[in-house]
């Protein structure tokens, strides 16, 4: 019986094991959008489930690009959230008797901050004081630390005969 290795050992005895990672940390990013990453891989879906599940360093590989896909997210939401200038420039191209000009116009551009983002990012990364709910919060955790309920064992529900005598 000849011993088969899998697609991960062939990436490993052909040297493409770091070219094939990079394009999982790409796709689980989202850095890479074009297809579906055992087609990318160029193996199939039940492979690549066996892969993630056998292999620390992929399962790892993808971890990591979940959470540089969140960083990027909130660097990008912390971004919006602030007010800033942002520059452009357009260039246009004149011809005057017969010589050609250049000429880039530079405009700055104010974009106002997103108050939503703002929040967002408040009540995430900076915990429930920043909550719009704060106050329910604050209620519902009041209520249960009161909670002074006290169920009757004894009492069967779904007896019928119970439910009519309380009529």
């Amino acid at each position: 019986m000849a011993n088969t290795k899998d697609a991960y050992q062939k990436w490993i005895e052909t040297n493409v094991i770091d070219e094939k990672i990079k394009l999982i940390i790409d796709y689980y990013s989202y850095k890479e959008t074009k297809g579906l990453i055992y087609d990318l891989l160029g193996i199939g879906e039940s492979t690549w489930e066996r892969i993630k599940r056998k292999y620390p360093e992929v399962k790892e590989a993808i971890k990591k690009a979940k959470q540089l896909h969140e960083h990027l997210l909130l660097a990008s939401l912390t971004i919006r959230a602030t007010n800033q200038y942002v520059e452009e420039s357009q260039t246009f191209i004149e011809e005057v008797a017969g010589k050609t000009k250049k000429k880039i116009v530079k405009t700055k551009k104010y974009i106002p901050a997103d108050v939503g983002a703002g929040k967002y990012l408040l009540s995430k990364l900076h915990g429930e004081k920043y909550n719009d709910n704060i106050e329910m919060i604050k209620i519902a955790r009041k209520r249960q630390e009161n909670n002074t309920e006290v169920w009757n064992k004894d009492e069967h529900t779904n007896d019928e005969s119970s439910l009519f005598n309380r009529l």
